[in-house]
């Protein structure tokens, strides 16, 4: 086997770029476009029941009056409030100034 290959290393090498080259035109040069979308195409019964709950959600109106409902009045806003914290330096990548570095760069004038 390894006589047979060594003996015709050049046609070896001429058919698999000929095969490459084949490929290369079908994949990028034929001149035939794949359809994705088809208008032909008819829909399914799910896309048509989901068209038709978008176009039913359209027409809902919210009754405003619920919210002068001494019930909905009297709810309480039990939410939670978070407190500012100490924002970082202004620029995250530049070399620090104290600390364990060992670094002898200089950030420059205005930077933490």
């Amino acid at each position: 086997m390894r006589e047979f290959i060594n003996k015709n290393k050049v046609l070896i090498g001429g058919l698999l770029a000929v095969v490459v080259v084949i490929w290369i035109y079908f994949t990028y040069f034929s001149g035939g476009e794949i359809a994705l979308l088809s208008e032909a195409e008819p829909t399914s019964p799910v896309s048509q029941e989901l068209l038709i709950t978008l176009s039913n959600l359209r027409t809902i109106r919210l009754d405003e009056t619920i919210f002068e409902d001494p019930v909905f009045i009297s709810l309480s806003d039990f939410g939670v409030v978070i407190p500012p914290e100490a924002v970082g330096r202004r620029n995250p990548f530049a070399p620090s100034l104290g600390g364990t570095g060992t670094s002898s760069i200089k950030a420059p004038p205005g930077v933490r």
